[in-house]
């Protein structure tokens, strides 16, 4: 049998995904996908975790994101419920003026943000930024929704243990909120700086007798057992996902 197999290195994590697709399956995996498709609910579910790990590794990714850069909530005055039209033009006059600001300072700016839209219609951003002064943040959102008068804008740093999956999947949910409705703000789970840093999968094909059920261990790396999974993707192909990560220096894969 053969498989592809896609391995994606930041050193403190190595993500391995080993797949099969229509191209290289046989006559009767195919026949067996053909069954196990997903429905379209199980699907829109699937691109959302790949959403997550595209957003997961970027953020890890060193030349993009640092501890100590921004975790930020944007919000609109209470009781606002802005049409889709006025929060486009707000969040780019947002960037537009941050923008401005690094370029002052000397710094990039980078960002990961998505919108989300609350049953009763209020808005929210939540937003990776690169490390600046955060009151200049909420001045210039402030002052663009709400005339310079206060309104909530919260500000935390990244921390340095940079285990930001599960920020990775707050992003993507929040972005869903809008994305999969009738009205979407943004015509995608979330929106990134263009000058991001994207590492490459390195990809090559494997033959073998048989698919091996279980992940081999890595030297030096334990598997992030909560990350990884093994079964069918959204067009019923057996895939499977492995996440590890660096051990720390003096521990075994045991402690």
């Amino acid at each position: 049998m053969a498989y592809q197999e896609k391995v994606i290195n930041l050193g403190n994590v190595v993500e391995v995904h080993k797949y099969i697709n229509g191209r290289l399956g046989k006559k009767e995996q195919k026949e067996k996908a053909a069954r196990e498709r997903a429905t379209p609910e199980e699907q829109v579910k699937w691109q959302g975790k790949e959403a997550t790990r595209k957003v997961w590794r970027l953020l890890r990714d060193p030349q993009n994101f640092r501890p100590g850069d921004l975790w930020l909530t944007l919000t609109y005055p209470a009781k606002s419920t802005p049409d889709s039209e006025t929060v486009r033009r707000n969040i780019k006059e947002f960037l537009k003026r941050m923008r401005r600001e690094y370029k002052k300072a000397g710094k990039e700016c980078k960002y990961i943000f998505s919108v989300g839209r609350g049953k009763r219609g209020a808005i929210h951003l939540h937003m990776v930024l690169s490390k600046i002064d955060t009151e200049l943040v909420a001045r210039h959102w402030q002052n663009i929704v709400n005339k310079g008068s206060w309104v909530h804008v919260h500000a935390e740093h990244l921390d340095r243990s940079q285990n930001w999956h599960k920020l990775a999947a707050y992003i993507i949910k929040n972005g869903e909120e809008t994305f999969l409705s009738d009205d979407p703000i943004i015509r995608k789970r979330f929106s990134s700086s263009r000058n991001l840093h994207t590492k490459k999968a390195k990809a090559h094909t494997v033959y073998a007798k048989t698919w091996r059920k279980d992940p081999p261990e890595r030297k030096g790396y334990y598997i992030d057992k909560t990350l990884s999974y093994s079964g069918v993707n959204q067009y019923g192909y057996p895939v499977q996902y492995t996440v590890y990560v660096k051990l720390e220096e003096g521990k075994s894969c045991k402690s």
